[in-house]
């Protein structure tokens, strides 16, 4: 049975992880994996690589975490700060081909933000072939913020920037994104 994170609950699991209990780390990681593993399939769309990236994650997890301070909230950030530069290094060894098939797309969730519904309405291949045209770091937040639900202040620690950054990224993002799909033909969607 996994644990709500964050939570008291996964609050006294991080403590206890941190102290080299194996036991609560399989718990975080169980509580935590769905996330990591979406975060990484958002972001390169095959199965094999994101299951590969997500286990190296929590291979350098297990390795640090007696070095890891803060409590539930801050090892979401934490896990997700892993994934995302494993991910870049990956990217940067130039060992990839973005090739996605669109019956792979993961499935986006509602979202009550219009910006998320407007990009929700778009199919998927072309959601991702306009995503693609972003830089990386407008990626990452718009994913984070409209994909994954998570917060500013969330976005912002993953990141690694402060939060009015995280809202500039974002307002430039979706900016760049509605243009983007208006030269495409999708305009009309954005209404």
């Amino acid at each position: 049975m996994s644990v709500s994170i964050p939570s008291p609950e996964a609050d006294a699991l991080v403590a206890r992880a941190r102290t080299g209990d194996g036991d609560a780390f399989a718990e975080l990681f169980r509580s935590t994996l769905p996330l990591v593993f979406r975060n990484l399939y958002g972001r390169c769309g095959d199965t094999a690589l994101a299951e590969d990236l997500a286990s190296e994650t929590y291979i350098r997890a297990i390795r640090s975490i007696g070095r890891f301070e803060g409590v539930s909230r801050d090892f979401i950030a934490w896990i997700l700060r892993i994934a995302r530069n494993l991910f870049f290094d990956h990217v940067k060894s130039g060992r990839v081909r973005w090739e996605v098939v669109v019956d792979e797309m993961p499935v986006l969730r509602a979202n009550t933000d219009p910006a998320a519904d407007a990009m929700a309405a778009i199919e998927g291949g072309e959601l991702r072939e306009a995503l693609g045209k972003l830089t990386l770091e407008q990626q990452e937040v718009v994913y984070l913020r409209f994909l994954e639900g998570l917060s500013v202040a969330e976005v912002a620690e993953v990141v690694g920037r402060n939060e009015g950054a995280v809202k500039a990224l974002q307002f430039r993002a979706l900016r760049s994104l509605q243009r983007i799909l208006e030269e495409e033909g999708y305009g009309d969607a954005q209404e």
